[in-house]
């Protein structure tokens, strides 16, 4: 079953570099650059927020709807997939009791980035994003978001972060 939801993930974001043209350097698509701004700074303080261990802001994010869905691969070969608010949030305030210590953020830099709007309520973001690691190494992640305009606020819908994390770059 592992080996089937990674091979999807595979897929879809397979799907998306070539049916949403990731490898374009176009940042706005079809959107104006208030609105892409809007969403790149919610993204990084996602970011932030995640690595703060700031429950309350992480979770203001994402949307409560029924196909919230959070994945991302781990870098010993596990992979982390929880579907619906609830369970995205009980994973992330475990995973904060266990490790309360705000983390210092590492350098990350986002680049190729890609809006689609599907609709007035929906968009489909998707990005590079480059981590440096303790000790100098540099990863690389593929990074899918899935927004939904709730109240005048885009909301994390889905959340894909397929990662090279055993195979560091230069």
């Amino acid at each position: 079953m592992k080996n089937i939801i990674v091979f999807a993930g595979f897929g879809l974001a397979l799907f998306s570099l070539v049916g949403f043209g990731m490898l374009s350097s176009d940042r706005s698509g079809d959107i104006d650059a208030s609105e892409a701004d809007a969403i790149q700074r919610m993204i990084v303080q996602e970011t932030a927020a995640y690595f703060n261990r700031d429950s309350t802001a992480l979770f203001s994010f994402y949307a409560d709807d029924d196909i919230t869905q959070s994945t991302w691969n781990n870098a010993e070969g596990s992979y982390g997939t929880y579907k619906g608010l609830i369970n995205i949030r009980k994973n992330f305030s475990a995973y904060f009791r266990k490790n309360p210590i705000p983390q210092p953020q590492p350098n990350i830099e986002r680049s190729q980035w890609q809006f689609r709007k599907l609709s007035s309520d929906w968009m489909w973001v998707n990005f590079l994003q480059k981590t440096d690691g303790p000790k100098g190494e540099r990863y690389t992640n593929y990074e899918t978001r899935l927004l939904r305009n709730v109240n005048n606020q885009w909301k994390i819908v889905v959340m894909y972060s397929l990662g090279d994390h055993g195979h560091p770059h230069p």
